[in-house]
């Protein structure tokens, strides 16, 4: 069994990483039942102990708010709508060849902790290096979930299985018969 690319994405940081900030602020919704009891709930508690947050929720919501009251007539929220589109698309044509994308949950091997009074910036790009594979799905929509595939230099190495749009079931069958056959060795 060969591995091969079959989904480009800009490899840059920095462009992966504003588009990261765009959907975060501004393209990160979700469809369906709303419980406004604990979005209540939620938002009481972020105005009464904000600095209990860790910094990347922080950064989330300063975007958002500054995006927001800035009132770019929409330009950004649109941008954002149309790189979703985009994404979903380049995937979707992924998913005409292939039933499920395998990928590592992290793209690299796992790094030491920051030191222990990291820089603001030092946080933030650590944090935002983990989800580099894990994010485009948030924006997708596209079923994704990370397993444990096994230990390199005693530390997890995670494998992302993605499906196709509405297909969460061929997803956790394939996690499925990996655990099936990974516990069984």
């Amino acid at each position: 069994m060969t591995s091969e690319p079959i989904l480009h994405l800009p490899d840059s940081n920095k462009p992966v990483r504003f588009d990261n900030r765009c959907f975060r602020c501004e393209c990160s919704a979700t469809q369906g039942y709303h419980n406004t009891h604990l979005h209540l709930a939620l938002t009481r508690g972020l105005k009464c102990h904000p600095n209990d947050n860790p910094p990347t929720v922080k950064e989330t919501l300063l975007c958002g708010r500054y995006l927001r009251e800035k009132n770019y007539d929409g330009y950004y929220y649109n941008k954002c709508q149309n790189l979703r589109r985009d994404l979903r698309e380049a995937y979707d044509e992924a998913f005409k060849k292939y039933d499920v994308l395998i990928m590592p949950t992290i793209p690299k091997k796992a790094s030491q902790f920051p030191s222990k009074n990291p820089s603001l910036s030092e946080y933030l790009e650590k944090a935002y290096e983990l989800s580099k594979n894990t994010s485009p799905f948030d924006v997708s929509g596209h079923p994704a979930l990370s397993i444990n595939a096994g230990f390199s230099h005693g530390l997890p190495v995670g494998m992302m299985i993605v499906g196709k749009m509405f297909d969460e079931m061929t997803v956790l069958n394939v996690a499925y018969t990996f655990e099936q056959m990974r516990d069984n060795v």
